[in-house]
């Protein structure tokens, strides 16, 4: 029987992350669609994250393997260090590691 996934681009915590992503770029006048790309790549890279991190809590880090009777790594494991591999990335394209190294960011605007 097949799980029903979850929408979460409909959640709010999707809603604000992005938002909040949106905001910094537009806050340092990087508002060229490149950016705005970068930044829905990043969010579908969420939702990818999202999804394994419920198949791993759903079947645990290991699974049986069938075919060879014996216990292997869930694949949502490795896939999941990827993903926030290539988050990573994104995030630093983004310049956001520089903001967040130095304390820059909204917030301080916002005291």
């Amino acid at each position: 029987m097949e799980q029903r996934k979850r929408n979460y681009e409909a959640t709010k915590e999707y809603k604000e992350l992005r938002r909040s992503l949106l905001e910094h770029l537009q806050a340092r006048g990087m508002v060229e669609q490149l950016y705005v790309d970068k930044v829905q790549e990043y969010m579908d890279f969420w939702v990818q994250r999202k999804r394994l991190e419920e198949d791993i809590a759903a079947r645990g880090i290991c699974v049986m393997d069938k075919k060879r009777q014996m216990s292997v790594e869930n694949r949502s494991v490795s896939l999941a260090v990827q993903v926030s591999r290539q988050m990573l990335a994104i995030y630093q394209v983004l310049g956001f590691k520089e903001d967040a190294a130095s304390g820059k960011g909204i917030e301080d605007d916002e005291l």
